[in-house]
């Protein structure tokens, strides 16, 4: 009997450092909470704004967007980085889920490269352009004529900055 008294329990200490809030909802949805949780932890930069969808055009990431994204390439040595620049040619907002697709042309291919939006591994989204009258969603037709679309704004914006009002003519 004094054996089993003396027996001591492992009491496990909670994952994380602070609780969640109370939701002050009535009934709230346990799903939508929980997610709601998981995308308050895993917002350490503040990167959640940029995929608000109801958010003003000019405070969101939108299709078309020339972005830049700063990963880490080693978990042991986070100061091991790459980036990647490349036109949003699209956003899933799916909750702690939500993801975006970049594209480039690196060497003469073009290279898609799909991003978590709240992946550990992702140091810093940064949008350096803002796309101007983009019509829709998805981007997708940009993969059978990326050329095109590249050459027509290098074009005009270097007729701009020459002075000229005619665009480069080509030999």
């Amino acid at each position: 009997m004094q054996a089993r008294e003396s027996q001591s329990f492992i009491i496990p200490k909670m994952q994380f450092d602070t609780p969640m809030a109370k939701p002050e909802e009535k009934r709230p949805n346990v799903m939508k909470v929980i997610e709601r949780e998981a995308i308050a932890r895993a917002d350490v930069d503040g990167r959640s704004k940029l995929f608000v969808r109801r958010a003003a055009p000019k405070d969101r990431m939108c299709a078309g967007d020339i972005v830049q994204v700063e990963t880490i390439n080693s978990v042991s040595n986070p100061s091991l980085t790459s980036s990647f620049t490349g036109v949003c040619i699209a956003i899933y907002r799916r909750g702690i889920d939500t993801s975006f697709i970049l594209r480039n042309i690196v060497q003469k291919i073009g290279v898609e490269v799909r991003y978590m939006a709240y992946s550990p591994l992702l140091k810093r989204i940064e949008v350096l352009q803002k796309a101007e009258r983009v019509r829709r969603a998805k981007l997708f037709y940009l993969r059978e004529n990326p050329g095109k679309t590249f050459r027509q704004k290098m074009l005009t914006k270097s007729a701009k900055m020459s002075g000229s009002s005619s665009p480069v003519a080509r030999k």
